[in-house]
């Protein structure tokens, strides 16, 4: 669970600190540094590791589908994010990207993914955040939210955007766990994952008239390590040992950290309405996490020999047994 707590908090100050840039620095540019410096810095571990002529090759030759699939989900996920941070406040972005990820991922979990389980808790606890986002996003419309002076026209194009990054979230999670229950390790999938995002970046830079690459390039950096680079190996780490819908549910705790980021910015506002929303989110997040751990089988001890069976003479030394752990 720690992983995924810390990815959350990162995401968290990777939006905050986003949203306060895009207004110096083109988000297109931005997303171009940071993409393409975390792919470089991937593939170089993953070279020193393996060697030129091994990198990725059996990654990819074996789980072919699922790599592009998740190139296009990381894609849509993260430009849809950039750009919504443009329009919505980090935490209502936050929300609504992250929180409606446990909805999506009851619906889509058993079509992705076989043997994954979804508990009726889980499911009562994605309807009351549906019905709790549906109130943030009221608020966004009605000028209750933090960002205050925002547009009808703005808040329905940040809602869709939120929207899209919501869906896209959920599937690449899936993605991600059914390459790690098929034995990919994160180093070798953070290598592939970014070549998409960071080719429609570049195609996004170019068709832009104002893309100034040098104002972008320490805020990429930055995004690069805080937003990009470091959230996801965590995440990927993460996913290794949780369910998809416990996935989406802990992640949804960076609403709050966002909510607290962003009292740093000086763009918004204090907002009660959205704290509340954000607590009640959380509230639900950890209910669903709780019992879902009380519900997660341990394995049950060895039964003990009955002493009556045991012999008189001396013991012999047991044979050890052969083990497939390593």
């Amino acid at each position: 669970m720690l992983p995924l707590l810390a990815y959350a908090a990162l995401t968290a100050a990777m939006d905050v600190y986003a949203g306060n840039r895009f207004e110096k620095v083109s988000t297109a540019a931005l997303a171009a540094i940071s993409f393409t410096a975390t792919m470089v810095f991937f593939l170089a571990v993953e070279w020193r590791r393996r060697g030129a002529r091994q990198l990725g090759v059996g990654v990819v030759s074996a789980h072919r589908r699922d790599l592009v699939a998740i190139n296009i989900t990381t894609a849509v996920t993260w430009l849809t994010t950039l750009y919504a941070l443009n329009y919505l406040e980090p935490a209502i972005v936050n929300v609504i990207g992250l929180a409606l990820g446990p909805v999506i991922t009851v619906l889509a979990g058993p079509l992705l993914r076989r043997h994954s389980t979804v508990m009726t808790t889980e499911v009562l606890v994605s309807v009351g955040i549906c019905v709790l986002l549906g109130a943030l996003v009221w608020g966004s419309f009605t000028g209750r939210s933090g960002l205050s002076d925002v547009t009808a026209g703005d808040a329905l194009i940040g809602l869709a955007l939120t929207v899209v990054c919501a869906v896209g979230s959920a599937f690449n999670i899936i993605y991600m766990k059914r390459l790690s229950d098929a034995g990919c390790d994160p180093g070798s999938v953070l290598a592939t994952r970014f070549l998409l995002m960071s080719a429609v970046a570049w195609v996004l830079v170019a068709l832009e008239d104002n893309a100034d690459l040098s104002t972008a390039l320490v805020p990429g950096l930055v995004v690069a390590v805080i937003g990009v680079g470091l959230p996801v190996y965590v995440l990927q780490i993460g996913i290794r040992h949780t369910e998809p819908i416990t996935t989406s549910l802990l992640v949804s705790l960076s609403p709050l950290f966002a909510f607290a980021m962003q009292l740093a910015d000086g763009r918004l506002r204090f907002s009660l309405f959205t704290l509340g929303g954000v607590a009640c989110v959380v509230a639900l997040v950890a209910v669903g996490a709780v019992v879902r751990g009380r519900q997660t089988p341990s394995p049950e001890p060895a039964p003990a020999e009955p002493r009556a069976t045991q012999p008189s003479g001396p013991r012999e030394t047991p044979t050890p047994r052969a083990t497939n752990e390593t």
